[in-house]
């Protein structure tokens, strides 16, 4: 067993890092807002538009491919880099009170909104969204289906904390040693090898792959943004394999755009909500095309999160007080990001407005009002120390 020891270290900004990590958080409000104007998602979100741009719809799932895994690879990187500056039960404490805790506040504050404007919504929109229309019909209704309990868009703070409690025990074993550190942060394994990794995960899952939001763990979650978790932490302690990557990035960025564009043909027919709702809490029954399929996203997730991160040791590795506050603004953002996205897209879908005019409005707009609640409201609040810890007035 490894008896990891408290390190007094001064504390280092990595400032790519950082600003990857915000990036890959405020990419999904674009990300949200975009699926409502999906054909894919036509019949499955709240919000969809009767308007859809292939183009759009085209983007959002190519940002979906990576962005998660450049987050949750992103967290372990600075797990270990904690872990190396506390004790295991400092570190546990600060990511009780950074993730856990604001994962059990806002959750149910964040359900009671989307139920609120979900509410609103049906008995004020004219032209409601496949989904809403449904929902309208089934609410009174004492034998209707009851949506399983969910983590929404939150299940990222949930994953985390079963991965922070699951690196512990691997590392205070000595399971996280220096020979995998060595295997996993070569370049020829990050690329050739580690995709191959996660396939088993995304074989059982539909393509795109969906959001792990139950409460019950689920192991393909593990199996996927898990080892991405992994590798980040594994590349705190070898960094120098991000510029060993650099020849690397701008094939891998050509080959994952390829290979996305053979994918996203697979994925034009639009699920009906009976589909999704007879494949919750089940796995995909075994196809060689669904394993091609998840051949090809694993290919583009790692190569993508390789190119990020070559691109954000290039041009993002510096401090600047306005991409500091956006980053530090980030979590507030996201975390209020859907109730308040959903409703300005529900009041959107009564508009008569060009469909890039209305993504635009309420991706920006949500932006916009997240940015300003938090200038307003969080910054220098409690609920700012919470979320990112005690700062001077003038940082």
């Amino acid at each position: 067993m490894v008896d990891r020891k408290h390190i007094d270290t001064p504390a280092i900004r990595y400032h790519f890092m950082d600003n990857l990590r915000a990036l890959a958080m405020l990419t999904g409000i674009f990300f949200h807002a975009a699926i409502a104007y999906s054909p894919f998602m036509a019949n499955l979100w709240l919000t969809a538009d009767p308007q859809t741009s292939v183009t759009l719809d085209f983007v959002a799932w190519f940002t979906h491919m990576f962005r998660m895994p450049l987050f949750f690879l992103i967290a372990g990187f600075f797990t270990c880099y904690m872990v190396q500056r506390r004790s295991y039960a400092g570190f546990l404490k600060n990511r009780a009170l950074r993730i856990a805790l604001p994962f059990v506040i806002f959750l149910p504050l964040v359900v009671i909104a989307i139920l609120s404007s979900v509410t609103w919504a049906i008995w004020n929109v004219e032209n409601p969204s496949p989904l809403l229309k449904s929902i309208a019909s089934m609410a009174g209704k004492p034998d209707a289906p009851q949506s399983p309990a969910s983590t929404t868009h939150l299940w990222f703070l949930y994953n985390l904390v079963q991965f922070y409690l699951v690196y512990v025990l691997l590392d205070r074993f000595g399971v996280l040693n220096e020979r995998l550190t060595g295997v996993l942060t070569s370049p020829r394994v990050l690329v050739f090898l580690v995709p191959l990794l996660v396939v088993p995960a995304l074989a059982t899952q539909p393509t795109p792959y969906p959001a792990p939001e139950q409460f019950e763990p689920k192991l393909w979650s593990f199996g996927f943004h898990g080892i991405f978790f992994l590798i980040g932490s594994r590349m705190y302690l070898q960094q120098q394999v991000i510029d060993q990557l650099k020849p690397y990035a701008w094939w891998l960025l050509a080959t994952s755009i390829v290979a996305y564009s053979f994918l996203h043909t697979t994925m034009l027919e639009a699920p009906t909500l009976a589909d999704m709702t007879s494949f919750v809490g089940k796995s995909l029954p075994f196809s060689w095309t669904e394993v091609g399929r998840s051949v090809l996203e694993a290919y583009i997730a790692v190569h993508m999160t390789i190119v990020c991160l070559v691109a954000g040791r290039a041009l993002l590795d510096s401090a600047s007080r306005v991409v500091r506050y956006i980053a530090d603004s980030s979590y507030w953002v996201y975390i209020i990001h859907l109730p308040v996205l959903f409703q300005i897209q529900f009041w959107l879908l009564d508009v008569d407005a060009n469909l890039w005019i209305k993504f635009a409005l309420s991706s920006f707009g949500t932006f916009a009002i997240g940015i300003l609640t938090y200038a307003a409201l969080i910054r220098w609040s409690p609920i700012g120390w919470m979320l990112n810890g005690r700062r001077d007035r003038g940082s």
